[in-house]
């Protein structure tokens, strides 16, 4: 494989681009069929019991969940190797994956009562969310501001 082609991380295993495509592709396809069968599932669970198929759709939900973690867990470990390399970014990361957790949370949380007709309850839920985010970032955005001031200080 040409060199180029390659890259290390501390660690983290190589990366090789082509193994990594099919990877992909195989997760991408596992994850679209997860959801062709789930909206499949709640279609013919709703024809039959209207009543229970939400809790058709939550099981598709947590099904195609289950298969994002995995996803996650991978982009995650790469983020970890590659924020290990810089120095005073851990911080940062924790920060990050805290606000992608409550957004990624959230959103699903807002989608699941918008699906079942209380789209007031997913507005209050996607403001509580933001505001979440707001809070998780006061740190940062005091610690930012800290800078400016020692900045012009000299």
């Amino acid at each position: 494989m040409n060199p180029i082609m390659q890259i290390q991380i501390v660690g983290v295993q190589k990366f090789e681009p082509n193994q990594r495509r099919k990877e992909n592709i195989t997760m991408g396809l596992k994850l679209a069929a997860a959801a062709i069968v789930a909206a499949l599932a709640a279609l013919v669970v709703r024809q039959v019991k209207p009543e229970f198929a939400m809790f058709a759709q939550l099981g598709g939900v947590m099904a195609v969940g289950l298969i994002m973690v995995s996803i996650l867990q991978e982009l995650l470990g790469l983020l970890e190797g590659l924020l290990a390399s810089t120095q005073g970014m851990e911080g940062s990361f924790s920060l990050l994956a805290k606000a992608l957790g409550i957004c990624v949370t959230t959103q699903l949380a807002a989608d699941l009562c918008c699906d079942s007709g209380s789209t007031a309850l997913a507005n209050l839920v996607e403001l509580g969310g933001r505001l979440l985010v707001l809070a998780l970032a006061v740190p940062l955005l005091k610690s930012i501001a800290e800078l400016a001031i020692g900045l012009i200080r000299g």
